[in-house]
């Protein structure tokens, strides 16, 4: 689903590994929950969204597309700063579509044998913007505007952001650290880190939402059975990070937590408390492994 594993190490080609396949269920998802649900929240619910911001979006729906798009224009930069590095990766690929693992770990995919010290940090964010082949990149941004959209207005764009990068370095971390520990020749790249994380996001505003808990108790349901779907095929399907995956959700989940949101049921202690616990997973990782202070 998403994030694709070449199990071959850095000299093959990704034709080897099983490309992604969440995308069925994300796009499905999104036609009849993401952008759809997110349309009803700003038509049917001003207790979600207040007047003054429904009043915004009415007069952006008439300006130019920049303006009509504001409330989304997080989402829009992602999914086109995804485009624009998979169009570097087919460049360098020969204007391959199959993008090979040498050419990813060159711009920066996950593999844990070249994560050996603080200079390769950057390793725990690149792979999110990193795609295989064509199906895996329209897949995974199908996904995220399936979602993006909805959680960019409700969450506020900084916030949303926060929830994005936390999902995917979290992701990241948990393959990397899965990855030394079955020896560290797996390649993995994709949003799908973030994506899973912003899944679990979306599922917990059901939860955690003060005014739109109505609202989104039944967006919920719909998103719980989308993530166990993809859970599924992250088992069941060959060449798929898993660990990634569950990861990214985790990360998902301990974001919501963290975000500095008043409209989210979460008091400011356990945000603090999650926020140091998550940047001490975080440490302890890279001192365990002698990437800092080694």
């Amino acid at each position: 689903m998403i994030d694709d594993n070449l199990q071959n190490g850095p000299g093959a080609s990704s034709g080897d590994a099983k490309s992604a396949g969440v995308g069925g269920n994300n796009a499905a998802a999104g036609g009849n929950g993401g952008s759809a649900e997110g349309a009803r929240v700003v038509g049917e619910s001003r207790r979600v969204i207040d007047d003054a911001q429904l009043k915004r979006m009415m007069k952006a729906s008439k300006g130019t597309f920049f303006q009509r798009n504001a409330y989304q224009a997080v989402t829009l930069a992602l999914i086109a700063i995804n485009v624009v590095v998979y169009a570097v990766e087919v460049f360098l690929s020969g204007f391959s579509f199959d993008i090979s693992s040498r050419v990813l770990v060159g711009m920066g995919a996950m593999y844990p044998p070249l994560v050996q010290s603080a200079a390769d940090l950057y390793r725990f964010v690149t792979p999110m913007f990193l795609h295989l082949d064509l199906m895996h990149l329209a897949f995974n941004m199908v996904a995220l505007y399936s979602v993006g959209a909805l959680l960019e207005q409700v969450l506020g764009k900084a916030n949303f952001v926060l929830l994005y990068f936390i999902g995917g370095i979290t992701g990241n971390a948990v393959s990397y650290l899965v990855g030394m520990a079955d020896g560290g020749m797996t390649v993995s790249a994709g949003a799908s880190t973030s994506v899973f994380g912003l899944f679990v996001a979306t599922a917990l505003l059901g939860v955690l939402h003060r005014e739109g808990r109505e609202f989104f108790a039944e967006y919920s349901k719909g998103m719980w059975g989308v993530i166990a779907a993809n859970v599924a095929y992250s088992f069941l399907v060959p060449g798929i990070s898993i660990s990634g995956h569950l990861g990214g959700a985790l990360g998902g989940a301990i974001a919501m937590l963290m975000v500095p949101e008043p409209g989210l049921r979460v008091p400011n202690a356990v945000r603090i408390v999650v926020a140091v616990a998550w940047v001490a997973f975080l440490g302890w990782m890279l001192v365990s492994n002698g990437l800092i202070f080694a």
